[in-house]
């Protein structure tokens, strides 16, 4: 093991493109604890844990074996990256999220304010969505939920430039409050 501890992130890509199993199986032990925390702080099992190990190690591999590839950051810190998608991926496909936070959304009312610890269901959020119209509900989904940022949105949603994004967000959610308040009081979220 003290061997591995001694090559650079350059030198354990190069082993694994060679398709050295010792190099992967490095690679999923030197993850091991910061995935195993990140994945249990996220509602995950041990067995997710093994599960985004795992996924990681053949994402990074498959990866690294495109001719085009380019490590940019320290192997760690890509490798986290992948499975923090990748959680985020299946915990969207499972519908293991069943509520937002208002602080998340933006659109607490001033009574609501007052505690912020209270949580809104995901289906009120998701009725809501449905009403604001088709290009609200993809960019607030991919900034919410997918977490990307206002230039990967413009791109994907062929805005001009992310101060477009920006300001089309802050209007989708200016429209999402007034059909919340239009709806809901506070006692509709009253346990």
């Amino acid at each position: 093991m003290w061997l591995w501890q001694n090559k650079s992130d350059e030198e354990v890509l190069d082993l694994i493109r060679q398709g050295n199993e010792e190099a992967l199986k490095y690679l999923y032990r030197q993850n091991y604890s910061m995935v195993r925390k990140y994945v249990i702080d996220n509602s995950g099992s041990l067995q997710d844990v093994d599960d985004m190990l795992q996924d990681g190690v053949i994402a990074v591999w498959k990866n690294v074996s495109k001719s085009d590839f380019v490590l940019k950051s320290k192997l760690t810190t890509y490798f986290m990256a992948i499975v923090k998608n990748l959680w985020l991926k299946k915990i969207r496909k499972n519908k293991k999220v069943d509520t937002v936070d208002d602080e998340t959304l933006q659109f607490a009312s001033a009574s609501v304010e007052q505690n912020t610890s209270r949580q809104m269901d995901l289906n009120v959020v998701r009725n809501l969505l449905n009403e604001i119209g088709d290009t609200c509900k993809e960019l607030l989904g991919l900034f919410y939920f997918e977490q990307m940022d206002n230039i990967s949105i413009a791109e994907r949603m062929d805005f001009s430039n992310p101060d477009v994004v920006k300001a089309k967000k802050y209007q989708c959610l200016k429209k999402l409050k007034v059909i919340f308040y239009e709806r809901y009081t506070e006692s509709d979220f009253k346990g």
